[in-house]
């Protein structure tokens, strides 16, 4: 069966091509609009659940007189009108019930990460939680200064649980070295190039704990935690003020249930690789040094930035072990990121792997002290995270005090009270009276 779209200011039908019909003043475009109009407002396709409309402008484009945004999806009905400028155009012969299936009866849609590589080298990972428009104008998600890459060149969507990649442009784009001139479903690990940019896209079930890939990557039972761990060793007495940081692994935690296991295992291993690194000191004054460090923060940008933006995502949409695996990956290419770790402490305190969280602290401290500076914000979270742990090793209280004059050196400001806190918790649970409570920290 046709399907059209009829143009109520002209009279004139046009047959839609399920495939890609495209709306616009742009010379390929399938509908051309009044050149007051936008580049490209539109696109209309077929899925095999059914009829979708795109938008792909944030101006002059109304859907049944509301506006329709850019890369937000519509499913057509027959008499439904589409307004772009001075255009109105009214969709004929489509089914007046919506085409999509029942909701219950449509496949959970997978996570999609775009992993997007420039041109320039720097990189930049997406966790794909709305359709996506790559191309360089204003309204794109992924844009880049090239005119090798189109004001409007693919767009990113989902529709009845699959994944799909459309070509907007007169251009064609590739999927796995092939050409895609409209669109295509997706599958795990393909590779795009659309105009300059190679995205790599990764499609996980949304099933954080039982899917495949997680399993495989998150694949450890709770004898190789302990296998992992190593017991804790006597810390001797020291000097509370001067009190180097000994550098020991945290003993496994009791109270880690059984889901997190395998997080718990994996998390471990991390963090005697974390402990391995050497941070970079800090670069020799002089233009060809500033260069490289304005260049290292671009590249800090583009490639920490999405990466803990897609772990926070993952994290509170209660899918932490995806959160980690992200984490993971990212920080064993990039171990001298702070943002990585700061979200990796924050992984392990959401989900209470408090033995954890001592590793991305002390590194950030590592990081500040390396490059000439102190962090503040870890030196307190770092004292109270040891005050913390001290209610199971009471010898991480002489970390803690450690970590308070660490504090009051770098600011200036008087942390008695808090000193004093620690140390009447210390006699508390040494004395045997009392165990602190992780409210109290």
């Amino acid at each position: 069966m046709d399907y059209y779209l009829e143009n109520m200011r002209t009279g004139e039908t046009t047959a839609l091509n399920p495939n890609r019909t495209l709306i616009g003043t742009a010379e390929h475009a399938t509908i051309r609009t009044t050149e007051n109009g936008p580049f490209l407002a539109a696109l209309i396709v077929s899925y095999p659940t059914g009829w979708s409309v795109h938008g792909l402008s944030d101006d002059k484009v109304l859907f049944n007189g509301k506006p329709l945004r850019v890369t937000q999806q519509v499913t057509p009905q027959s008499g439904d009108l589409l307004e772009i400028a001075e255009d109105r155009f009214r969709f004929t012969a489509i089914s007046s019930l919506p085409l999509d299936p029942p909701v219950a009866e449509t496949p959970s849609l997978p996570s999609c990460f775009a992993y997007i590589r420039f041109p320039d080298g720097m990189e930049e990972c997406r966790v794909v939680d709305h359709n996506l428009l790559f191309g360089r104008l204003r309204v794109c998600h992924v844009r880049y200064p090239d005119t090798k890459l189109s004001r409007l060149n693919a767009l990113l969507a989902a529709h009845g649980g699959v994944w799909y990649v459309h070509a907007l442009a007169k251009a064609l784009i590739g999927r796995n070295r092939r050409a895609v001139s409209e669109v295509v479903a997706l599958e795990n690990d393909d590779e795009l190039h659309i105009g300059p940019l190679v995205v790599r896209i990764e499609l996980r079930e949304q099933n954080a704990i039982g899917s495949k890939e997680t399993r495989n990557q998150l694949d450890a039972s709770q004898e190789t935690v302990a296998g992992i761990i190593e017991p804790a060793r006597p810390e001797t007495a020291s000097s509370v003020t001067d009190a180097p940081t000994i550098e020991t692994t945290l003993p496994s935690s009791p109270d880690i249930v059984p889901g997190m296991a395998a997080m718990y295992a994996s998390g471990a291993r991390l963090d005697q690789w974390l402990k391995a690194q050497t941070p970079q000191t800090g670069s020799q004054p002089g233009l060809g040094s500033w260069f490289g460090a304005q260049r290292e923060r671009l590249k800090r940008f583009w490639y920490d930035t999405p990466e803990t933006t897609t772990a926070r995502a993952l994290r509170t949409s209660g899918r932490p072990e995806e959160a980690f695996i992200v984490l993971n990956r990212a920080l064993r290419a990039r171990p001298d990121s702070p943002n990585l770790l700061r979200e990796l402490y924050r992984l392990y305190d959401a989900v209470g792997l408090h033995d954890l969280c001592f590793r991305p602290l002390r590194q950030i401290e590592k990081l500040a002290n390396a490059r000439g500076g102190a962090d503040t914000w870890v030196l307190e979270t770092l004292a109270r995270l040891c005050e913390r742990l001290g209610k199971e090793r009471p010898g991480m209280f002489d970390r803690a005090m450690n970590y308070w004059n660490k504090l009051e050196r770098a600011t200036g400001i008087n942390y008695a009270r808090e000193k004093a806190a620690t140390m009447a918790s210390r006699t508390l649970v040494e004395s045997g009276f009392a165990k602190i409570s992780d409210n109290d920290s």
